[in-house]
């Protein structure tokens, strides 16, 4: 049979609720602001989550994605050759002959090299072996946070085909999409959003 919760469960509840927003908004300013590094900010939350009892500690090692991280780590694989091949040098002498296209099309050239790069492989792997050509890049009007922003946001623009990323995969049986609908959609969706972000980064 159904009973009413006590009074003082609510309260815990309602408690560990606000702990929780409270955790998830300093998480946000402090990384936001700059105040303090984000690892050493993110382990403290999570440890006084668990120490409150808002998440047990089993939980917390489940949430934990190791195969997110073992390919991130994987992923430095093929940015290191890049480097030690001399590949990265090529790539970024190359780029630089782009910066004529003006500070606009040089980031939309970056969004859109990236978001390429991230359609037939992981958007980790795109992004690591991307970083490696850009990070000794230096254009004339740019700073190295909008090159890295335009790099990560076309990362995690795998719109183009249906291998970029799991969700593609998971609609494209569902929905009975063709390898040629994603490229009709999303190629144009990427250049739509290739621009904003180019803008947005110009701007902000």
């Amino acid at each position: 049979p159904w009973r009413p919760r006590s009074v003082e469960a609510v309260v815990q509840e309602r408690l560990k609720l606000a702990a929780s927003l409270s955790a998830l908004l300093l998480l946000l300013v402090c990384s936001a602001l700059d105040l303090v590094s984000l690892l050493p900010l993110a382990l403290s939350i999570a440890y006084a989550l668990v120490s409150i009892g808002c998440i047990s500690l089993d939980q917390a090692w489940r949430s934990i994605s190791y195969r997110l991280v073992l390919t991130i780590a994987c992923s430095f694989g093929p940015g290191a050759a890049l480097t030690n091949t001399g590949v990265a040098a090529a790539l970024g002498a190359g780029l630089v002959e782009l910066q004529v296209l003006g500070s606009f099309g040089f980031l939309l050239c970056i969004y859109l090299t990236t978001s390429a790069l991230s359609c037939f492989v992981s958007n980790s792997a795109a992004v690591v072996a991307f970083y490696s050509v850009l990070r000794d890049v230096r254009v004339p009007g740019l700073n190295s946070e909008q090159l890295m922003v335009a790099m990560m946001l076309g990362g995690s623009s795998a719109f183009a085909t249906p291998i970029g990323y799991q969700t593609n995969l998971m609609v494209l049986g569902r929905g009975g999409y063709a390898f040629t609908d994603f490229m009709a959609l999303g190629g144009g969706l990427t250049l739509v959003v290739g621009c904003v972000v180019s803008a947005g980064c110009l701007v902000f």
